[in-house]
């Protein structure tokens, strides 16, 4: 499983260039349409934002975790 964790978080950094996504770079990830739904499955997934000023950040190595477990790739 912690192949597949790497493998998905070397991949995210090198899509989006950065160690923490926005809502929207969230939602791409997820393969959602909007970011509302992106938040319902954040919330879901019990994935903790990081406060940044007035935006909230997620970083990429818990959403890698969090994609991984959600698509049974243990």
């Amino acid at each position: 499983m912690w192949r597949d964790v790497s493998a998905k978080k070397k991949d995210m950094f090198a899509r989006h260039g950065v160690a923490m996504l926005n809502l929207k770079q969230v939602a791409q990830e997820f393969g959602c349409k909007d970011e509302r739904t992106a938040k319902k499955e954040l919330e879901a997934l019990a994935v903790p934002g990081i406060s940044v000023g007035r935006r909230v950040l997620y970083e990429v190595d818990v959403l890698a975790k969090a994609l991984v477990a959600r698509r049974g790739m243990n």
